[in-house]
C-alpha cells in the first residue's frame, strides 16, 4: 500500500492529471501486460515444480517409466503449465498495436491464460507433493546434516538409490518444500491468485473482449443461410452479435452453386504389354 500524503511528484512522472477519462484506458492496458507477465512468470515456476518433481522420484527409487501412478500426476503437471504458458504465447502471437503503437497482447488469450493460472496453482503444488512423497516436510532440520552422531545414521537409512547420494535426495526435498511448503511458498500462491487482478476480474475481460457475435454468426449461416445476417431485433442491434470481429469469416454466407457443366475427360492411352522375363536372375 502506498499513500501520497503532500509528496511532491515531478512533472515528468505525472500521467495523468485530472484527464479522468483516460484511467479505464490505463487501467486496461496495465492489467493486460501485467496478467501475461504473470503467465511467464509462473511458467518458469512450472518449470522448477516439473523439474525438481522428475528428480525427487528418480531420488526415492521410482521410475517414471514404469510407476503409472507418478507419471500421470507428473502428466496432469505438465499439461497445467504447458496449457496457461501457450495462452502467453499466442497472446503475444496475437498482439495489435494500440493507438500510441505500443504491441498490446491479446486480451482473450492472455486474460485466460492467467486465469487458467490462477485456479491451478493449487494443483500445481498439489501434483509436486504428490510426486515428492511426504520427506518435503518429514526431513531432520538441515542442522542434523553435520551432527556426527545422527548424520550417519541417516544417510544410511534415508537412502533410497545406491547411485544417488543422501545428500542429493535431501537437497532436492528441501528444495521442493521450499517452492511448495514454505512461507514463500505460501506468499507466491496468493499473489498467483490474486495477482494483476483476481480471477472474476479475468472473467470480466474475457466476456467483454470475447468475439461471441463471430461464433453466433457462423452457426447461424450454417442454420440459416445469412437470413438473420442483419443482426437486428425490431431497430436494435442484438448484443450476443454486435462485438464482431472483423476478418475471421467469410461475410457472404453460403453461396448458390453455378450450374454443372461437363468436362470432357481426355482418352486413357493404353499401356503397352512387356514381355515376360526370361533367364535365371543373379
Amino acid at each position: 500500500v502506498v499513500i501520497f500524503d503532500r509528496v511532491f511528484v515531478p512533472w515528468q512522472n505525472v500521467f495523468l492529471a485530472g484527464e479522468w477519462e483516460h484511467s479505464g484506458f490505463l487501467t486496461y492496458s496495465y492489467a493486460t501486460h501485467h496478467r501475461q507477465t504473470c503467465i511467464a512468470a509462473r511458467a518458469g515456476f512450472g518449470d522448477l515444480l516439473i523439474g525438481a518433481g522428475a528428480l525427487m522420484t528418480e531420488a526415492n527409487g521410482a521410475d517414471l517409466d514404469h510407476a503409472h501412478g507418478l507419471r500421470e500426476a507428473m502428466v496432469d503437471l505438465i499439461k497445467i503449465v504447458e496449457g496457461f504458458y501457450a495462452c502467453g504465447v499466442a497472446a503475444s502471437v496475437y498482439c495489435t498495436d494500440d493507438p500510441a503503437g505500443v504491441a498490446m497482447p491479446d486480451p482473450v488469450f492472455g486474460n485466460v491464460g492467467k486465469l487458467l493460472m490462477a485456479t491451478q496453482i493449487y494443483d500445481m503444488h498439489r501434483l509436486a507433493h504428490h510426486v515428492s512423497g511426504g520427506l518435503i516436510v518429514t526431513l531432520p532440520g538441515p542442522e542434523e546434516d553435520h551432527n556426527p552422531a545422527t548424520a550417519g545414521r541417516l544417510s544410511e537409512l534415508l537412502t533410497a538409490r545406491s547411485d544417488i547420494p543422501y545428500e542429493k535426495r535431501i537437497e532436492v526435498a528441501r528444495f521442493v518444500e521450499d517452492l511448495t511448503a514454505s512461507y514463500q511458498a505460501g506468499w507466491y500462491s496468493v499473489i498467483s491468485l490474486h495477482g494483476g487482478g483476481s480471477p472474476e476480474a479475468m472473467k470480466m475481460e474475457i466476456w467483454r473482449n470475447y468475439p461471441l457475435g463471430n461464433k453466433v454468426d457462423l452457426v447461424e449461416r450454417l442454420l440459416e443461410r445469412g437470413v438473420l445476417s442483419d443482426d437486428k431485433v425490431g431497430d436494435e442491434v442484438r448484443k450476443i452479435t454486435r462485438n464482431r470481429q472483423p476478418g475471421r469469416c467469410c461475410v457472404e454466407g453460403c453461396q448458390v452453386p453455378s450450374a454443372p457443366v461437363v468436362v470432357a475427360l481426355p482418352q486413357a492411352s493404353e499401356r503397352p504389354v512387356l514381355p515376360l522375363r526370361t533367364g535365371t536372375s543373379n
